[in-house]
């Protein structure tokens, strides 16, 4: 495309386009978001419990799920055809692949090293997962929710290791899959009218 010859108006316009596209293919990928809090939320709370029992040799068990679930969301993404999208689109997913790998190394590699400070570490990275997707789209419930999320991860600091996979259970049901399922109730209303 050449764009020597776009007029102010006409770039804006385009870059309105390009925003709305991508705010579009998050609202229908909602669902991702509604997966992995709820994913995140069964395997904190689930840490949670087997801590509050005494379980404390095998407490991280369930974040066995989370390689499980990039595999799924990789092939979700394979059959929606995540590569025709526009570049917005693609440089949130490549920032969430980015994040996630890092997530997934704290929590697998340096577990040991972070110890008490691994969930608050791990929600912020989350945070800004979440607030990178939410300024890319302009959308103030994603903006809003990975705010919550960051500043959850701070306050974790401050509370007792064993309340940490609480606190992220918790976030993950209200900042996290809360907000993907708003988004896919929005985009179906649409898709609707």
């Amino acid at each position: 495309m050449e764009t020597d010859n776009l007029s102010p108006e006409k770039s804006f316009e385009l870059i309105t386009q390009v925003i709305n596209e991508a705010r579009n293919k998050f609202e229908e990928n909602g669902f991702i978001y509604t997966f992995w809090g709820a994913l995140i939320a069964i395997a904190t709370l689930s840490q949670f419990v087997l801590l509050k029992n005494e379980y404390y040799s095998i407490n991280y068990y369930p974040y066995f799920l989370m390689p499980l679930g990039g595999i799924f969301t990789g092939y979700y993404f394979s059959k929606k055809k995540i590569n025709e999208s526009n570049l917005i689109s693609k440089i949130v997913s490549i920032a969430w692949i980015v994040l996630s790998l890092n997530m997934m190394i704290l929590g697998f590699v340096f577990a040991n090293v972070l110890k008490e400070s691994l969930i608050p570490v791990i929600l912020i990275l989350q945070g800004v997962g979440m607030v990178i997707s939410g300024g890319a789209v302009k959308s103030k419930l994603l903006m809003y929710a990975g705010i919550v999320v960051n500043i959850s991860g701070m306050i974790c600091f401050n509370l007792d290791w064993l309340y940490h996979p609480l606190l992220a259970g918790l976030i993950a049901l209200f900042a996290i899959m809360l907000p993907g399922i708003i988004s896919m109730i929005k985009y179906k209303k649409k898709k609707n009218v």
